[in-house]
């Protein structure tokens, strides 16, 4: 059964093929993804760089089928991965470390001040760092920066600014979230915004996915943009030799493309669990017959001034911290 048609979109999950199925035939096929899987190599604990491609691939195919399938979200999920092709949107893998950090830091509001930059990012995630309601790992989020698609994007979807994250779950869904500048059409995410309209779904739980996601792909956006120090590039891994398509995800030394290291986003970065003391008079720190138990202070982003006469303003992240007694 192919993924790539109405019938089987509209399918039930559990009679879906395996995700490796799928994309083996675009994987030997597509002279997109035979080239482009030799860019990169996905360290270990990360999807397969050309199994992405190959997944980001199909989604894209989906194009053809929206209007019938009536799929909005699919719609959105499609055109971005297919933006995230044209622009040739690296991919930046965020470490473990740094992933348990976002998650005990919201994301801000974002307005139209944010730098237009970065165009189009693979946020790709470490293993176990993001689920669906039922489980099933999305280990990519692509972000967009809606301003800079304006120009490409139909009439219909130009009114809407802001950053688009749309997760690939390996099931075949795709998720996604809008952070809107200009809170045109702004809404919560709901079940809706879950590309699988024939299967059963928890809106609560939709929700709270889509949250997570906003949270790590804001964060990592932000942190690219703002506190580069946290970015590292690692050597470029060494293509193992042969030739021909390996299940496994080899690659041969047959590609035109050089390869090249994989970005890290806080590679090096260590999440500091050491207990402090709660600061005199905060909250933590208030006197009270029943004082809190140690827990996390969550992090959060602050506009602070620099540059000369501190007339210019970034954003800078603070970490979580871990608040303990006395």
């Amino acid at each position: 059964m192919s993924p790539l048609t109405p019938e089987s979109i509209r399918g039930c999950k559990a009679d879906l093929p395996p995700i490796g199925s799928v994309i083996t035939k675009p994987r030997r096929q597509d002279p997109y993804i035979q080239q482009e899987q030799h860019r990169y190599r996905s360290p270990r604990g990360f999807q397969h760089w050309a199994n992405h491609l190959a997944f980001a691939a199909m989604i894209e195919a989906t194009l053809q089928y929206i209007d019938e399938l009536q799929d909005p979200i699919g719609f959105w999920a499609a055109t971005t991965c297919r933006w995230a092709r044209i622009v040739e949107a690296p991919p930046r893998f965020l470490a473990p470390e740094l992933t348990e950090a976002f998650r005990r830091t919201p994301s801000p509001y974002l307005d139209e001040q944010l730098p237009q930059v970065l165009p189009c990012f693979r946020l790709m995630l470490p293993d176990g760092a993001l689920f669906t309601e039922d489980g099933v790992p999305i280990p990519v989020v692509i972000v967009a920066d809606l301003r800079v698609m304006t120009n490409w994007l139909p009439p219909m979807a130009q009114r809407i600014s802001g950053i688009s994250c749309v997760g690939l779950a390996l099931d075949g869904s795709t998720y996604l979230t809008r952070h809107s500048f200009q809170q045109i059409g702004e809404r919560q995410p709901t079940e809706e915004d879950m590309s699988h309209p024939a299967w059963q779904w928890d809106e609560q739980a939709v929700h709270s996915t889509n949250q997570r996601m906003e949270g790590l792909a804001i964060n990592a956006l932000l942190v690219q943009l703002y506190q580069p120090e946290l970015l590292t590039t690692g050597p470029a891994a060494k293509v193992r030799s042969g030739k021909g398509f390996s299940g496994g995800g080899g690659e041969d030394d047959t590609g035109s493309v050089s390869p090249q290291g994989p970005v890290w986003i806080g590679k090096d970065f260590r999440l500091d669990r050491t207990t402090r003391a709660p600061a005199p008079g905060s909250p933590s720190g208030a006197s009270s017959s029943a004082p809190r138990r140690p827990h996390w202070r969550r992090g959060h982003w602050h506009t602070v001034l620099h540059g000369e006469k501190r007339q210019s303003r970034r954003m800078q992240w603070f970490q979580p911290v871990y608040v303990g007694l006395s």
